[in-house]
Order: C-alpha cells, then structure tokens, then sequence
C-alpha cells in the first residue's frame, strides 16, 4: 500500500522535560499496555502522553474482549498531543488493525527526526494471540517497520513478522527484520528456554547479546511493555541504541524482581518504580 505524507503537525517549542507518547491499547488492570508504557515513562522521568487504539478487557490471567477505537478518534488524538504536548520519542505498541496500522502510517512517515520504537505485540506473556491475522501482520511488516528506528518483537513475534521457521537463528531474525525496513531490531528473550535471560540486537551493521539473570518471580505482567517504553525515553534521551538497550533490559529484569506479586491471581505486574531509572 502506497503512503501519502499529511502535513506536518506543528509541534510546540523543545520542552525542558523529556516527552514521550505511546501509541497502543489500554489495560484495564493497569498493568501493561497504554497504562504500563506511562509508568515506565514516569519511572524515567519522562513526561508521558497517549494515544488509546483500542480497549481491552484485560487482566493478570488474560484477555475477555477488545475493541478498536474509531480511526478517526485515534487521529485526532494524535493530532491533539503532537501539537500541544509535542514528543521527544514516541512508541507503537498493540495496534491489531491493519486499517489503523495505516492509518498511522500516514501521519507518522515524516517523523523521522523522532526515535519510534515499534514494539509489535502479538503474543502476550499470558499466551493471548493478539495479531495472528495475516493481514494485520503484512501492515505491521510493511507498514510500521520500515518507520522504526528499532523493532523491539520477542521470539514469537520476530519470527511470526519475518515468516522464517523455528530453526532460524536469532541473529538472523534480527537481520531479516532489518532488511524489512527497520533500521535496527531487538530481539527480547531471544532464547527463553535457556537459564539466562538473553536479548539480541542487531543495529544494522553489528550483533551485540545482551544478557542478565532470568527473575523467578512471577511478576512479569507487561515487562514487554515497559522495556520498549523505557528504550524509547533512554533513545529521545539521546543516549546510543546499544547503552540504552542495555539499560532498559536491566532495569526490566530488576522491576520483575520487585513485582507486584500482591496484585492479581495470574502473572503479576512488574513494579518499575523504585528501579533507580530515573536520571
């Protein structure tokens, strides 16, 4: 599908604050989604706007029923923060419509000033199956991708965008997802049947592993959904893509360490406060 550019939004003067907006669905427990992208945002310092795509009726054991926001609605919001509030970064998270996938290709092609982050949620940690529809994932892989400055899919995900089977290596799924368009991509929990936690960025032009300690705790409840968010404030920071991967992985492995695991009868929600992310 072809992408004709609107006019730019007309942001407001560069805030002293950094700004961050995250584009996604809502959580009704709170615990990822639109609800945990702004905490972690808060976590960091980053002021934190929204743009609600959809609504889910959603908690710690999973998913009982969704809807999509009109795409008019969902434009107007975007309009309405950009230029008001402005943005620094700025994330994709949970968008399971290909016409709203384009949609905000549209109105998002010319930022290319701005870090995007595109984390494309398909598989949630409860195992909900969020963007199995083929059509949806042809607008995600030819759509979102070539807008990211880094992918952020788990395993699941990687390999359900780039269509290669099981026995593909990480590395090479990260290229692949390169070679789509995104100019770098961050394989989270590359290898979760292993001891270690170990993520895999590609940059596109080097691969670095990053590894840290697999947390026991079932507190991991939108730990997806922070890392992408805490990426995109370290990148609208300034700060280089591999130092920043670094540090949103470790300060997400420390978040599930401190949980929630109070809050709910399923996978717990990660805490992020309290993880020394702020600078």
């Amino acid at each position: 599908m072809s992408v004709t550019p609107l006019a730019p939004y007309h942001f407001p003067r560069k805030a002293q604050r950094t700004r961050c907006v995250t584009i996604g669905s809502s959580d009704s427990s709170g615990g990822a989604g639109i609800q945990g992208d702004l905490k972690a945002f808060a976590s960091a310092g980053a002021y934190g706007a929204s743009v609600v795509v959809g609504v889910m009726a959603q908690n710690t054991t999973g998913i009982s029923a969704a809807a999509q926001i009109d795409t008019t609605l969902v434009e107007q919001q975007l309009k309405a923060v950009l230029d008001d509030v402005g943005a620094d970064g700025l994330k994709v998270g949970t968008v399971i419509s290909p016409q709203l996938v384009w949609t905000l290709v549209d109105r998002l092609v010319w930022l290319d000033e701005i870090p995007v982050v595109v984390d494309p949620v398909m598989v949630t940690t409860a195992g909900n199956v969020l963007g199995g529809d083929e059509e949806a994932v042809v607008a995600v892989r030819e759509g979102l991708l070539p807008l990211a400055w880094v992918a952020t899919p788990n395993l699941a995900e990687a390999r359900c965008l780039t269509g290669l089977g099981a026995d593909v290596s990480a590395a090479r799924l990260a290229e692949e997802l390169v070679e789509l368009g995104a100019k770098a991509a961050l394989i989270t929990d590359a290898f979760p049947d292993e001891p270690e936690v170990r993520d895999w960025l590609f940059d596109g032009k080097e691969h670095h592993e990053i590894r840290g300690t697999r947390e026991s705790s079932p507190c991991d409840h939108g730990a997806g959904c922070a890392h992408s968010a805490l990426l995109t404030v370290f990148l609208a920071r300034g700060m280089e893509l591999v130092e920043a991967a670094h540090r949103a992985h470790e300060l997400v492995r420390l978040a599930i360490r401190r949980g929630t695991a109070d809050i709910g009868a399923g996978r717990h929600p990660v805490d992020v406060f309290g993880t020394d992310a702020a600078w």
